[in-house]
């Protein structure tokens, strides 16, 4: 049951309305709008009155705005575009909350304090988190109520951290793995910013080419009425069905392309291109050595937070970023539940090189799996470092020999042609 009470508070038209809810001694839930400063003094009003905050929410518009909203449902226009929170500011708020509680400063001081520095749109996710924690729930909890934000290893990890009582270390290591995943990112992105572009010009040429270049050249070879080689045919072939059909291919192409996101956003349709993915010459090793990095190194992070095994191997597996490599770690999870081990189980499966499973046998064998997951991360980090610098080394010369190959058809498409006309007339 909810209700909507007339607030006294409501005078001051200068201040923001908010709407609350929230569970009272007797558990009742109540719904309330109050004017007030900021979040942190709605939330301090509403425990004076002796209520746990459940949620509250700024309305702009002020209370009679609110009021006349109803219940609010609907479709919630600011969480449709809302912007995503960058890799980098999660990493900055993770390192300035391990100095914040290193220095001993509480952890509702800590929030409210990087809530109030942080951009408006993760500022907004800090006060909700601020507001759950005050509420009675842990920092984990909090946290877990925005996967968007915070992923399942991070709210996991987290978790591991307040179980363990080492959450300050926790959270050192998890914004170190977020800062190498980053760098990591952008790396392959710098690597296939050339050859994106190169491709966008080819197309942007070709299609030039094929409306306004061809075409003219078309006229002159029919008013001569002479016979045609076969590059030149294809060009004018070509060019007809560009020009007359444009609309169709573009339609076509945005009906495969919709069918195609809707496809690959499917479980059996995603689990289809991841592997297709992983077997395209040169970027297929590349997302494959990236994923087992990823892999690695979160296994070895959470390993150290004192979470176990198995809870382990499945949070990690939801977060390498590829649908194949997740069902295998999930196999050998099952393994590890079955008494194989890790590495007993990891052999099975051609994903883990043997020289890994051997590191991982000897770190179960001598106590020290840590640290040999993390040898494990740093020779992945070393392999995906080679990948990225052979896939740049071998585009260029691809892409020089593709863009040739195609000048050279055009050219000989085009001049051809000319050339028996000039031996024709001489």
């Amino acid at each position: 049951m909810s209700q909507i009470s007339d607030n006294k508070d409501h005078g001051d038209t200068n201040m923001p309305a908010f709407e609350y809810k929230a569970v009272t001694s007797s558990g009742k839930i109540i719904t309330d709008i109050i004017e007030s400063a900021n979040r942190q003094a709605v939330s301090r009003e509403i425990f004076k009155k002796g209520y746990r905050p459940i949620a509250i929410r700024e309305r702009k518009g002020g209370a009679a705005a609110v009021a006349a909203s109803g219940s609010g449902k609907g479709l919630n226009l600011d969480a449709l575009f809302a912007k995503k929170i960058k890799t980098e500011e999660i990493v900055l708020f993770t390192k300035e909350l391990v100095t914040l509680l290193k220095a001993g400063v509480p952890m509702l001081t800590a929030l409210e304090a990087l809530a109030s520095q942080s951009s408006k749109e993760f500022g907004v996710v800090l006060n909700k988190i601020y507001l759950d924690v005050m509420a009675g729930k842990s920092f984990s909890q909090a946290l877990d109520q925005h996967p968007k934000v915070f992923s399942k290893l991070y709210v996991n990890s987290v978790y591991a951290g307040e179980m363990s009582g080492s959450l300050d270390d926790v959270l050192d290591r998890m914004a170190v793995v977020l800062k190498h995943e980053e760098e990591t990112r952008n790396k392959v992105k710098s690597a296939m910013k050339y050859p994106i572009m190169v491709t966008v010009a080819m197309i942007a040429a070709f299609a030039i080419i094929m409306t306004m270049v061809v075409p003219k050249f078309t006229a002159i070879f029919e008013s001569m009425n002479m016979a045609l080689p076969l590059p030149t045919k294809i060009l004018i072939s070509l060019s007809y069905i560009f020009q007359n059909y444009f609309l169709y291919i573009i339609i076509a192409a945005g009906a495969f392309g919709g069918f195609f996101y809707y496809y690959t956003h499917t479980p059996k349709g995603r689990y289809w291109w991841d592997d297709k993915l992983m077997k395209i010459p040169l970027i297929g090793p590349l997302l494959t050595k990236s994923a087992m990095a990823r892999f690695t190194k979160m296994f070895e992070t959470l390993n150290r937070s004192g979470l176990p095994i198995l809870q382990t191997l499945q949070t990690v597996s939801g977060a390498v970023g590829n649908t194949v490599i997740e069902k295998t770690i999930k196999d050998v999870a099952l393994g590890v539940e079955k008494g194989q081990g890790i590495s007993g189980s990891m052999k099975k499966y051609s994903l883990f090189p043997p020289m890994v499973v051997r590191m991982i046998a000897i770190g179960e064998q001598s106590g020290s799996l840590d640290d040999m997951l993390e040898s494990v991360a740093n020779h992945y980090d070393v392999e995906v470092e080679y990948a990225i610098n052979g896939l740049t080394q071998m585009i260029e010369p691809i892409l020089t020999v593709v863009m040739g190959g195609a000048v050279a058809i055009m050219v000989m498409g085009i001049f051809l042609p000319m050339w028996n006309m000039v031996g024709a007339i001489k």
